[in-house]
C-alpha cells in the first residue's frame, strides 16, 4: 500500500499534500518553471490522488466508520519515523490508531498540539497550587502528562475515556494513576481534595456537561482552579465531516452554555482566551511533517495488511482535520483555553499567546500552506 502511495506520488509528496490542502491542482516544479502548469495538473489529476483518498476513492469523512479503539496498546514509533507495527498490534484497532496519530502530531500526540500550549495550561493550573494536593487530568495525552511531570513533583491523577489510551498514558509516566471512566463521570478524583484540574477536550466529548462540571466543582478544594482546552461550535450544528476520524461523537456546546454552566455550579470567576490560530498552526505542522513521515514508512518497508491499516488511520485523520482546520478559520468552530475558578480573582488571563507556538521548521509549513 504505501509503496503504492510512494509511486502515484511521483516522488513529491510535499507538493501534492499542499495542493491538496488548498484545494488546487499539483503543478510539478518542474513543469511550472517551464510553462507547462495546464498539461501538468491535468496528468496529476488523471495519475495521482491526494494519500487521504488512495485507500478508497469513494470514501468521504461523512462515511468513514468511527474506529473503535480497544484498551490494548502496543509500543508506537516517534515522529517521522513510521515503523512496522507487530501483527499482534495490528488486529489491535487502538494500537494502530495511536501508531498512526503519533506519527501524525508527535510522540505522545493524540491531536496537534505543542509544548508551549501544554505549558501554558499547566502554569495556570499550578499559578494558585500552593496547598498540598495531587493535579486531576481528563483527556490529557501522553506529552501533557510528560510536560507536567517535569514541571511538578504532584502525582497526576488521570481520567481517560479512550480506553486505548489508558496503558499508553502509563508509559510515558509510570507514577500516574490513570482510571478508565466515562469523560463525563471521572471515578478517580477525590472529593474536596484537588488545588487544581485540567481537562482537554471534555466538554467537546460530554454527554452529561451539568454533570461533568458538578463532579470537578467537587473534586477541587475550597480554592480550586479548573484550566481546560475545548473546542466549541459558533453555528447551529457541528460540521460532522470535522470530527469523522474523533474517538467519539461530538458533543459540542457554545461558549455561552458552557460559562452558564460554569457559574451555576458555583464558579465565582470564568475567564478564556482564544488559542485557535495557535491549533491551526500546530495541524498544519503536523501535515508538514506528513510527506517526510510517508517517505520513511516506504523505506522501512511498511507494508500488506499491516501498512494498509496505518495508512487508513493516517487518512481518516488528515481529512478530518483538514475539515476541522477549515471550520476553525472559518469561524464554524474555536478553540478556547479556559480558566475556572471556586474564588474571585481579577484581572484577564495572564497568556502570552505570542510565544505559544513557533513552527520547527516554518519554511516547511510556508511551502505547504497558504500563509494569507
Amino acid at each position: 500500500m504505501l509503496a503504492q502511495v510512494k509511486k502515484l506520488a511521483g516522488g513529491d509528496l510535499a507538493g501534492r499534500f499542499g495542493a491538496w490542502w488548498n484545494g488546487r491542482d499539483y503543478v510539478p516544479a518542474e513543469a511550472g518553471a517551464e510553462g507547462d502548469a495546464p498539461a501538468a495538473a491535468d496528468d496529476a489529476k488523471a495519475v495521482a490522488k491526494p494519500v487521504a483518498e488512495i485507500h478508497e476513492e469513494a470514501a468521504t469523512p461523512e462515511a468513514i466508520p468511527e474506529p473503535k479503539p480497544e484498551a490494548k496498546v502496543a509500543a508506537l514509533p516517534k515522529p517521522a519515523e513510521a515503523k512496522p507495527v507487530s501483527s499482534r498490534a495490528a488486529a489491535d484497532g487502538g494500537a494502530v490508531r495511536l501508531s498512526a496519530l503519533e506519527t501524525l502530531w508527535g510522540e505522545g500526540r493524540f491531536a496537534p498540539g505543542s509544548f508551549s500550549i501544554d505549558t501554558r495550561l499547566l502554569d495556570a493550573a499550578l499559578e494558585l497550587a500552593d496547598r498540598p494536593g495531587d493535579i486531576g487530568f481528563i483527556g490529557a495525552d501522553g506529552a501533557l502528562l510528560q510536560t507536567f511531570a517535569a514541571q511538578s513533583d504532584r502525582k497526576p491523577i488521570a481520567a481517560e475515556w479512550r480506553a486505548a489510551c489508558v496503558k499508553r498514558l502509563g508509559e510515558f509516566v509510570p507514577n500516574a494513576s490513570v482510571t478508565l471512566g466515562e469523560v463525563d463521570r471521572p471515578r478517580s478524583f477525590p472529593e474536596s481534595a484537588l488545588p487544581s484540574v485540567v481537562s482537554v477536550e471534555a466538554f467537546a466529548y460530554s454527554d452529561h456537561k451539568a454533570g461533568l462540571v458538578g463532579r470537578i466543582f467537587r473534586a477541587l478544594d475550597a480554592e480550586g482552579r479548573w484550566v481546560f482546552l475545548d473546542t466549541t461550535r459558533r453555528t447551529k450544528k457541528t460540521p460532522p465531516q470535522a470530527f469523522a476520524s474523533a474517538w467519539a461523537e461530538p458533543q459540542l456546546a457554545t461558549n455561552d452554555e458552557i460559562e452558564e454552566l460554569l457559574q451555576l455550579a458555583g464558579f465565582k470567576t470564568v475567564r478564556r482566551v482564544s488559542v485557535t490560530p495557535q491549533v491551526i498552526a500546530a495541524a498544519k505542522q503536523g501535515y508538514a511533517n506528513l510527506a517526510q513521515v510517508l517517505e520513511d514508512a516506504v523505506a522501512t518497508g511498511l507494508s500488506g495488511r499491516e501498512g494498509a491499516l496505518f495508512l487508513q488511520e493516517l487518512a481518516w485523520e488528515a481529512q478530518s482535520w483538514r475539515a476541522r482546520v477549515r471550520a476553525l478559520e472559518g469561524g464554524a468552530l474555536e478553540v478556547n483555553m479556559w480558566v475556572a475558578d471556586k474564588t474571585e480573582q481579577q484581572g484577564p488571563l495572564a497568556v502570552d499567546l505570542d510565544q505559544l507556538i513557533k513552527p520547527d521548521d516554518a519554511g516547511a509549513v510556508d511551502a505547504l500552506f497558504d500563509q494569507t
